[in-house]
């Protein structure tokens, strides 16, 4: 695949990032900078839908220091928005019961 997707943030999940108080500044920066390279060629790869829930049809994927990105791809546009941020042990709500 070569086509490239845009990758863009809500301001939902720029906050939930903002909001990580376990991260200092430059680690934040980290994960902001590495979603784009995770996420421009094939966003979906390694990425688990979601099933259920009012998150149904999204997308997440394991980030950079074990965050999750909750986004969602629009395939007709080739773009990419990450809707929400989670540390891997925070409220796995889409895992089955």
């Amino acid at each position: 695949m070569n086509e490239k997707y845009k990758v863009y943030w809500s301001q939902t999940s720029l906050n939930e990032l903002a909001n990580m108080l376990a991260y200092p500044p430059e680690v934040k920066e980290r994960i902001f900078n590495d979603s784009f390279t995770r996420l421009i060629y094939t966003p979906t790869l390694t990425a688990k839908q979601i099933p259920y829930g009012k998150l149904e049809g999204y997308w997440a994927r394991l980030g950079l220091y074990q965050v999750i990105l909750i986004f969602d791809v629009d395939e007709l546009n080739a773009v990419v928005w990450i809707d929400g941020i989670k540390h891997k042990r925070q409220n796995i709500y889409w895992k089955s019961k």
